[in-house]
């Protein structure tokens, strides 16, 4: 089981992990992983999120992500943003720039348009991958670090209390600024389709129910959709739970504070069909601030 655990994560950091914008439990919170028009569209802030899954397993798939938003300045909005996935003995990083351009519209909407600029690296390190024999293997290349650019559009329409999505983060396949093949795999463009609502309930606690679904298109994949809501208590304590269609539920627990600091902690854990043998708890942890 050890070795098929261990063949098995390096298949995934292979394949799975081609978009280094990955499986985030909280998606909703962490738009600007895939969509730049997101910057701005909530003023100035800065966040980090750290996302670990496989609980259990070493060299399991972790996630580093750093965020930045500027405030709109004549509806124009600047940020940058950091997301590192590990998996195994594969790291892969993306570093961008992002803008968005604000348009207000009739009954209090705002349509941001956002564009995604910068580069990808990919590092392979092959010393930390086991091996039965020291015979060279043509299928692992010995080019085990790699960059390659990355474009993407957005456009994100919001109100007080409802919002749309929609995005391709990354609309340049890697593989062609890349000289051999077998250092990255084919990555045709995903989409990406993030909705929601906020719905008052009132209630001594001013109660909120914050209800959403994301879509993740991937050609020639298996797409991948999360149902999730949350209940939000006077705006200060936010709890909630999802479920995506990888066959993952969730747990999400959110603290807001009146100082512009957002704190969350998340947890997901495979459904009871899934096989426990192949299927690990993870987690998330996000902080935000907002100036």
């Amino acid at each position: 089981m050890k070795n098929f655990i261990l063949f098995f994560l390096l298949f995934i950091s292979i394949n799975l992990f081609s978009q280094v914008q990955e499986n985030m439990i909280m998606d909703r919170f962490n738009m600007n992983a895939f969509n730049p028009a997101y910057v701005g569209s909530e003023g100035r802030e800065v966040s980090f999120t750290s996302r670990s899954a496989w609980k259990g397993i070493s060299q399991s798939p972790k996630t580093n992500y750093f965020y930045y938003s500027g405030n709109p300045k004549k509806n124009l909005s600047f940020g940058a943003s950091v997301i590192s996935n590990k998996v195994f003995i594969d790291t892969r990083t993306q570093y961008s720039i992002d803008a968005s351009y604000r348009l207000n519209l009739n009954e209090g909407g705002n349509l941001f348009l956002g564009v995604k600029a910068g580069a990808s690296s990919k590092k392979t390190d092959l010393d930390g991958l086991p091996r039965i024999t020291n015979v060279s293997n043509p299928a692992i290349s010995v080019d085990n670090d790699v960059t390659y650019p990355l474009f993407g559009l957005g456009a994100l329409y919001k109100t007080k209390k409802f919002y749309f999505s929609v995005s391709i983060p990354n609309m340049l396949n890697p593989e062609n600024f890349v000289d051999d093949d077998s250092t990255i795999s084919s990555e045709r463009p995903n989409t990406y389709f993030l909705t929601g609502t906020s719905l008052n309930l009132g209630g001594l606690f001013e109660t909120k129910l914050n209800p959403f679904v994301s879509a993740r298109i991937i050609p020639e994949g298996e797409n991948q959709i999360h149902y999730g809501t949350t209940l939000d208590f006077k705006n200060t304590i936010e709890i909630g739970s999802g479920y995506k269609s990888t066959g993952f539920i969730n747990l999400i627990l959110i603290l807001k504070t009146k100082f512009g600091f957002t704190i969350a902690y998340a947890y997901d854990y495979p459904s009871p069909e899934e096989n426990p043998a192949i299927a690990r708890s993870g987690s998330e942890f996000f902080i935000k601030f907002k100036f």
